[in-house]
């Protein structure tokens, strides 16, 4: 029996006629199901919301958390408020309560700063315009009472405390530190308040949950029961015959849940017209059928052979291959004519991705590059404060004339800087460093003059001297620093070594363990560990960066003394040509 050949034209009309009375009956279908997937749906955007709110907390919460660490133990005034004089203990509260004041504007999510010394009953807060006059009044009773009495008690793990003081449910972060409580406070109403008005009718609800605390909210139903860990990756309907959906999202590091519960009469509110639509889509499904059979050999079958057989020419490499664009469907014409341009600049375009690639390596090397910690100039400016207020006009103008040295240093736009430069750079970091530490640091600097030509990136040293200084420098305890560069020769190639090593305590082994690993296989785009030593990792990405692997750099603890790095890098002399990309 002879086979039936049956056209293009038979099986498109075919496969658009089978899709169409599919379509129909699945419109039917579906209908059953269009309320599950608008809840679906209603999920998926409330958790993206949620998400994005929840880093938005964590945030706040983070840069609240690091103002507090280092305003408990990096502050000159915190120890004189349990001092024995009255007069110094009040002197210190007033300094300590303008610091709070003045930087909570900048804690837009904090409601408020406070200090609080049991022994002395000494009680300071600096709160935002927000917060009710009751409100203040309420806090400053019922705080001090409750940190007393142990109805408040310190989190040693540095979490955020979940806490209750009549109606008002508070988020609760605390420090205590020579003999004093140090703490941020946020109303988780406050806190939440934007997303209820974004997100939310006004009979929807958003509030906080802790395992062990529960609800952070009175209006949270008895006949809720919730599981947030099921709730933050599936909806769930919870509340007597389904009432809300309940959509869930991790929070403050996981130590909370975000949820909100949406009450399922608004979103069934959104199906009125589904069944209409459903029969009017049918009846237009069929019309556009008889429509399109008409058309369809003229406008699609002639235009798609020859677009299809130019995809195919493209893709056996065949890149100059274009097609005609005298076809009868503009929309073809514009899909031609795109693809004639496609092809004509498909080379240029590769070239531009490559070069892209290096402009993007670029910035990441300047963003590594500039990416420093403002702990070490804020110290700075304290230190001649103080000097300023001791009398001490000549340490301030050198300190203020040293410092305006190193940040112009830190702030240059050059990649690559002579190895005297950056050595002259340490001095004065060192002689800065020596006046905020006096009679504590004790540096040597061994260096062959011949290493003085050679090329390397900027803070590079710098950055290992701080990290020894930062982590091991205790004031009025004594420090070596040691830093030697020598030239030698590996093969027929020149390198400069560079070693520095301190008598402080040593890496920690993670952190050794950490640093190892990343100056073996350094990771781009990509910040790893707890956030501490961000600037060695930082210098390591930006040498390899540079270096590729001619570079190598060691960590390790260095035998009855601490810490050791020992870089080593090829010689590049300062009179060699650089090229633009900055690689060498």
């Amino acid at each position: 029996m002879k086979k039936v050949q049956y056209s293009l034209a038979f099986y498109i009309y075919f496969l658009i006629g089978a899709v169409s009375a599919g379509v129909l009956v699945l419109f039917v279908i579906n209908s059953g199901y269009a309320l599950s997937a608008l809840r679906e749906q209603t999920c998926m955007t409330t958790h993206g919301t949620l998400s994005m709110y929840s880093s938005y907390i964590e945030d706040g919460f983070e840069n609240a958390q690091r103002f507090l660490s280092g305003f408990a133990y990096n502050d000159e005034y915190l120890p004189k408020i349990n001092s024995d004089s009255t007069l110094d203990r009040y002197t210190a509260l007033t300094r300590e309560y303008t610091k709070i004041q003045e930087a909570l504007p900048s804690h837009s999510m904090i409601d408020s700063f406070f200090l609080y010394n049991p022994q002395y009953g000494l009680y300071a807060a600096a709160t935002q315009t927000r917060v009710s006059e009751k409100e203040m009044l309420t806090l400053r009773k019922k705080l001090p009472e409750a940190l007393t009495d142990g109805s408040l008690q310190l989190d040693t793990d540095g979490n955020w405390i979940p806490y209750q003081i009549g109606q008002e449910y508070y988020l609760i972060r605390l420090i205590y530190f020579q003999e004093t409580y140090i703490g941020a406070l946020v109303n988780t109403t406050n806190l939440l308040q934007p997303l209820l008005e974004s997100n939310l009718d006004e009979s929807g609800i958003v509030y906080l949950h802790q395992s062990d605390f529960g609800p952070l909210s009175d209006e949270v139903d008895r006949e809720v029961e919730l599981d947030p860990v099921q709730a933050s990756t599936q909806y769930v309907m919870v509340g007597m015959n389904g009432r809300y959906l309940a959509v869930a999202c991790s929070c403050i590091k996981g130590a909370y849940y975000l949820i909100t519960l949406i009450p399922d009469a608004s979103i069934r509110d959104g199906m009125g017209g589904m069944y209409d639509i459903t029969v009017l889509a049918g009846v237009l499904l069929i019309l556009l059928l008889f429509l399109m059979s008409a058309a369809i050999r003229g406008l699609f079958i002639r235009p798609m052979r020859q677009l299809s057989e130019a995809i195919r020419k493209i893709r056996d490499g065949q890149l100059e291959t274009t097609v005609s664009e005298h076809v009868l469907a503009r929309e073809f014409q514009d899909v031609n004519r795109s693809f004639n341009e496609m092809s004509s600049e498909i080379k240029r375009l590769t070239i531009s991705v490559y070069e892209q690639k290096l402009k993007r390596q670029q910035i990441y090397q300047e963003y590594l590059k500039q990416q420093i910690t403002p702990h070490f100039y804020i110290n700075c400016l304290n230190t001649i404060y103080s000097m300023a207020g001791l009398g001490k006009n000549d340490l301030v103008r050198r300190l203020a004339k040293e410092l305006s040295v190193h940040l112009r240093y830190t702030m240059n736009s050059q990649k690559m800087v002579s190895f005297e430069k950056e050595i002259d750079h340490v001095r004065n970091y060192l002689s800065m460093t020596e006046l905020r530490y006096p009679n504590t640091l004790q540096c040597t600097l061994e260096v062959q003059p011949e290493t003085g030509t050679a090329l390397v990136p900027p803070l590079m040293v710098q950055t290992f001297i701080e990290n020894t200084v930062k982590h091991e420098t205790v004031p009025g305890e004594p420090m070596e620093i040691h830093l030697s560069a020598t030239l030698y020769w590996q093969g027929n190639e020149r390198k400069i070594h560079v070693c520095i090593w301190d008598t402080g305590r040593g890496y920690p082994p993670e952190v050794l363990q950490r640093l190892i690993a990343e100056s073996e296989n350094p990771m781009e785009d990509d910040q790893t560990g707890d956030g501490t030593h961000i600037g060695l990792s930082n210098t390591i990405q930006r040498i390899r960066l540079l270096y590729g692997e001619k570079a190598e750099i060691h960590f390790s603890n260095r035998e009855g003394a601490g810490a050791q790095c020992d870089i080593l890098l090829p010689f590049v002399d300062q009179a060699e040509h650089i090229p633009e990309t900055g690689e060498l």
